[in-house]
């Protein structure tokens, strides 16, 4: 007697039909050749990932997981259904103790009958005489519990009988360990995943930042926000392959290193190329999970609208305008470990809504013996069930883009000569009264004269000069020189070389990021209100 299985309410999927495979084969085997009837309630421990991390073993509940009779027999509880397991009853007693038992005969008025009435009714019904009552144990732990019965008609059940039901039932509470072992394994890593994925930080450059990853999804998935200079933001979304603590162990090195090479300023194309590439044979010895995840990385700037990506695996970003018109973004996508990543690069309009999303492929998943004469009523439900299709567990980040004002910002063209550091210390001095910072002024324009010197020394071409009011004060200066500054010390007796130890006492932070045709080296100053604490 079989059919198909219903859902299973608060409890995870493949470990569930993993457990309930391997009861069903348990009842399979001993339904005629042991029993008329056998029923295995699992504990939640097999079934759900909060279960199995606690360390409490009173109070976990248990679900009907298999039942096979002959003679069309009735049912206590349905397939998926939770079930009580009564104090005082034989059932009860053998989860206590860990020991199987048979109870033969059944007296019709045993007290522990009237402690558990739905069984007791449906053991009536089908003229049960005979009870064997076998724990699935495992290393000193509960998994669960199979009954086995006898109608009118059928012997007693014997020693030998109960010698036969308990190896039975050993060979499914391995299997139903292993599931739970695997429930562990892939809890922690979940809770890893967690701890690992922090809040976003508050940017000008985007609002309402939403992510999410699968509650019952593997936990290689991860997304993260990254502040970057001159107002930018990057935003990434990941996925690494496999279960457990591993995963989660390489989703963080995966997150660390995309944030890693973030950070200085490189093309998305760059850091996926970077941070997937193709293992050496010592990293892969390691176990490195180079080139074994899925990654999308966007770069948007609020100051010129416009938006940097590449994407790697099963992951792409979607922008949706603000009238609802979609665009994917790069329209190709190369594989894992490719030699380079095609960037995309284009305009997005305010209020627009960046969606990464990065997908990845959700795996399916003894006592002594003991003669009691005492019983119970039978177990009836329902059997097999056939998984479906192999789903996806997705990461997905949303985040709104807001633009930066022009009242915000102010960009001069300076001519390369030295003429040009007197100009730019005006004009900045200018800019900040009109912002209503003059208090910044002295910082600012040493700043500025110091970047604008720097250039003109150092560089043949344009220069530009461009300050963005921000959560802090924003200097940049662009050349055409690919060289980046560098700090040193100079000698007590020289009279240069220090302009950017000078830069790097005054500003919040400051560093060099390249263009085409040349780079941009920017500071960030706080503002006067951020220091007063």
């Amino acid at each position: 007697m079989t059919s198909s299985l219903p859902a299973v309410t608060g409890v995870d999927g493949p470990p569930v039909l993993d457990a309930f495979r391997a009861t069903e084969q348990l009842v399979n085997s001993a339904v005629p050749t042991v029993a008329d009837i056998a029923a295995v309630e699992v504990s939640d421990s097999t079934l759900c990932e909060h279960t199995a991390l606690s360390e409490a073993c009173d109070g976990v509940g248990f679900h009907r997981a298999a039942f096979r009779g002959v003679r069309h027999p009735g049912c206590a509880y349905r397939i998926g259904e939770a079930c009580a397991i009564p104090s005082g009853t034989p059932y009860r007693r053998s989860l206590r103790d860990m020991r199987p038992r048979i109870v033969s005969p059944i007296p019709a008025r045993a007290r522990w009958l009237a402690h558990d009435p739905v069984r007791a009714a449906v053991m009536c019904e089908n003229d049960v005489h005979s009870l064997m009552v076998v724990p699935l144990t495992a290393n000193h732990v509960i998994l669960g519990l199979v009954a086995f019965y006898r109608r009118r008609g059928s012997s007693p059940f014997r020693q030998a009988d109960l010698r036969a039901a308990a190896e039975l039932a050993q060979r499914a509470a391995q299997i139903l360990d292993a599931r739970r072992r695997e429930l562990q394994e892939q809890g922690m890593g979940r809770r890893f995943q967690q701890a690992l994925l922090a809040q976003p930080p508050h940017l000008t450059a985007i609002e309402d930042v939403n992510g999410h990853v699968p509650v019952n999804g593997p936990p290689g998935g991860w997304f993260d926000v990254i502040p970057l200079a001159s107002a930018r933001v990057g935003l990434v979304a990941g996925f690494c392959s496999g279960r457990g603590i591993p995963a989660a162990a390489a989703m963080s090195q995966q997150k660390a290193q995309v944030r890693a090479f973030a950070v200085q300023d490189i093309d998305p194309g760059e850091v996926l190329t970077r941070s997937f590439a193709p293992p050496t044979r010592e990293s892969d010895a390691q176990g490195s999970p180079s080139a074994a995840g899925h990654c999308v990385y966007a770069v948007y700037d609020p100051v010129t609208r416009r938006c940097t990506a590449a994407h790697t695996g099963l992951a792409r970003l979607t922008v949706v305008d603000a009238d609802g018109a979609q665009s994917v973004a790069p329209s190709t996508q190369a594989p894992i470990g490719a030699e380079s990543y095609e960037v995309a690069e284009f305009h997005v309009p305010p209020g627009s809504l960046l969606a990464l999303s990065c997908a990845g492929p959700q795996e399916q998943h003894q006592g002594t013996p003991v003669d009691e004469a005492q019983p119970d009523r039978a177990d009836p439900g329902m059997g097999s069930h056939q998984p479906g299709p192999r789903t996806t567990s997705a990461v997905i980040l949303t985040a709104r883009t807001r633009a930066t004002t022009p009242a915000d910002i102010a960009t001069w063209d300076l001519p390369n000569e030295p003429s040009a550091v007197a100009d730019a210390r005006a004009r900045t001095a200018t800019q900040l009264t009109s912002w209503g910072l003059p208090d910044l002024s002295f910082t600012a324009t040493l700043v500025v004269s110091e970047l604008v010197t720097n250039a003109i020394r150092y560089s043949t071409g344009p220069i530009q000069l461009r300050l963005i009011r921000d959560h802090a004060l924003i200097c940049e200066v662009s050349d055409t020189n690919h060289a980046a500054p560098h700090a040193r010390e100079p000698a007590p007796s020289e009279q240069s070389g220090r302009g950017l130890s000078i830069v790097a006492h005054l500003t919040q932070g400051y560093g060099t990021r390249y263009t085409t045709s040349g780079k941009i080296v920017w500071t960030e100053l706080r503002f006067p209100a951020l220091n007063s604490a």
